[in-house]
């Protein structure tokens, strides 16, 4: 089977190995246009390497470090349509 409910993703994305978060790959749903130009509202946007740092259980967001930046980014959950090449679903 190639998709994953979209509770066992943050489950998955907060597993550790030898202490630290599993490195782990997303796609995701832009909500608006980039400020940098590079994608449009509605593009989807694939990160091959990124790494948990917090989730909000009572929001709607999750941080999640992408490999080669210094901080982390919020991710909106539900716009997450791709975890580790399994289609996400509610």
């Amino acid at each position: 089977m190639n998709r994953i409910k979209q509770t066992e993703v943050f489950a998955q994305m907060q597993a550790k190995e030898n202490g630290r978060y599993r490195p782990f790959s997303f796609s995701y749903v832009r909500l608006s246009d980039s400020r940098e130009g590079n994608g449009e509202a509605g593009s989807i946007v694939h990160y091959p390497v990124a790494f948990f740092c917090s989730i909000h259980t009572i929001g709607d967001t999750v941080n999640i470090r992408i490999q080669g930046d210094i901080h982390p980014k919020k991710f909106l959950k539900c716009m997450i349509v791709k975890f580790n090449g399994k289609k996400v679903y509610a």
